[in-house]
């Protein structure tokens, strides 16, 4: 079996669920997969965007954090158990993965500087290069490297629905930055700057002109639908391929703007509006991603319940016929025979940028922590929501009865995972 796995990085699933929404390539794919409308991620930061599709383990088992009822606090401490390509790369499978950004920013993540390299192998920096395998590569040499190999697994990230990172002239011009967005992009050898301006005008976009800015991400979901449907039409001729079309997390911008106030800070000259865009947020429209299974004489249907990212790289290694040690994820194929997931708990931590937690109970009541220098949410440091009755996560219940047995079941959980690869 091979694997061409292709990551719509950061997708708004407003975008992709829209009715205004240009992907008829994509809306194509939806009707011959295995389609999971309803995703949640394990992580929703850069830093942490590849841990579940990777591992299959929770991220608390391989941090030294710490839940306790006065708060969450995060260790520097952690590490990376061992993932879905080096599994395969042992068995003899070729790895092509464009997971490092690439010099034009059009494909690849920052998550192998901003997570990889900075958190989870600092102590492992060979371990760093199964993420850019055989090498640094643009969209037409990875096409090449996968139509000259007999079996590999192929891995690309898409950058065009993030931010959008693919518009940044346009993006600058919702706010009439023409002038000022020509000379941003003329510097660093005509490559457009990113952080913070981008985030900067994009934040204020969003609340400001909520529809142009939503149209532009629609537009850039567009241009991804177009490379997907590039990528399927050159690699049509290869036999007994899996193909993965899915997002890592999602975006929040303007979701909250009707129930939190925003605050700003000073970054790098510009007053960032915090509370916008992904970071340390643990709200479920952060987690939302969505994924596409097409298999080889696999019946298309679509999946009810919740699916989980952390369910990625056991279904891609039982596909392949490795049996792995202890996994927490497992292999999505027996759900996909009967069509529905079950329900499930769920667990996520970004252990960057200030540190928070989720726990999902099976029963969807959940806890989020935010570490305690995460000034933005001041009201949520410890909370808990009922996702049945709550789904926006409005109404905090961590002082209710109900609530303070989630939040003793989260801690008695967590003490039981944490830290345990690093023991």
């Amino acid at each position: 079996m091979n694997f061409i796995a292709i990551c719509l990085h950061c997708l708004d699933m407003r975008d992709f669920h829209s009715n205004l929404r240009s992907t008829p390539f994509l809306d194509k794919l939806r009707k011959k997969s295995i389609f999971i409308p309803m995703g949640r991620g394990q992580g929703h930061h850069h830093g942490d965007s590849l841990n579940a599709e990777l591992t299959g383990i929770w991220t608390t088992r391989f941090v030294d954090s710490t839940l306790e009822k006065t708060g969450y606090s995060f260790s520097d401490k952690a590490c990376l158990p061992k993932t879905v390509i080096e599994y395969l790369q042992e068995r003899g499978y070729d790895i092509f993965t464009c997971l490092t950004a690439d010099p034009g920013r059009q494909t690849g993540t920052w998550a192998v500087q901003g997570g990889m390299q900075e958190v989870w192998l600092k102590n492992e920096p060979e371990r760093l290069k199964q993420f850019s395998l055989p090498k640094k590569m643009l969209l037409n040499e990875w096409l090449d490297e996968i139509n000259n190999s007999r079996r590999f697994y192929a891995h690309i990230f898409l950058r065009h629905t993030h931010r959008p990172w693919a518009q940044t002239a346009k993006l600058y011009s919702l706010l009439g930055f023409q002038s000022r967005a020509r000379a941003w992009i003329r510097k660093k050898r005509g490559q457009p700057l990113h952080w913070p301006h981008d985030a900067y005008v994009s934040r204020r976009a969003a609340l400001e002109k909520p529809d142009e800015f939503a149209a532009l991400r629609r537009n850039g979901l567009s241009m991804a639908d177009r490379i997907i449907e590039r990528i399927f039409e050159a690699t049509s001729n290869i036999k007994d391929v899996t193909y993965i079309v899915y997002s890592n997390h999602g975006e929040v911008y303007d979701h909250f703007r009707y129930n939190q106030a925003y605050k700003s800070t000073i970054v790098d000259g510009l007053k960032m509006i915090d509370g916008t865009s992904h970071g340390n947020f643990p709200y479920e429209v952060l987690y939302a991603n969505m994924q596409m299974w097409m298999m080889p004489d696999t019946q298309a249907t679509a999946m009810n319940g919740i699916g989980r990212s952390v369910d990625f790289a056991p279904t891609v290694l039982d596909l392949a016929g490795i049996r792995p040690g202890h996994l927490d994820g497992e292999s999505m194929l027996k759900h996909f025979a009967g069509g529905i997931f079950p329900d499930r708990d769920r667990y996520a931590e970004t252990p960057t940028g200030g540190g928070c937690l989720s726990m999902v109970r099976n029963d969807s009541f959940k806890l989020i922590a935010t570490g305690a220098d995460n000034y933005v949410f001041a009201g949520h440091k410890l909370a808990v929501f009922d996702l049945k009755s709550d789904p926006y996560e409005y109404v905090n219940l961590v002082d209710t009865q109900s609530g303070q047995d989630v939040l003793n079941w989260a801690i008695s959980r967590h003490r039981e995972l944490s830290g345990t690869l690093l023991k």
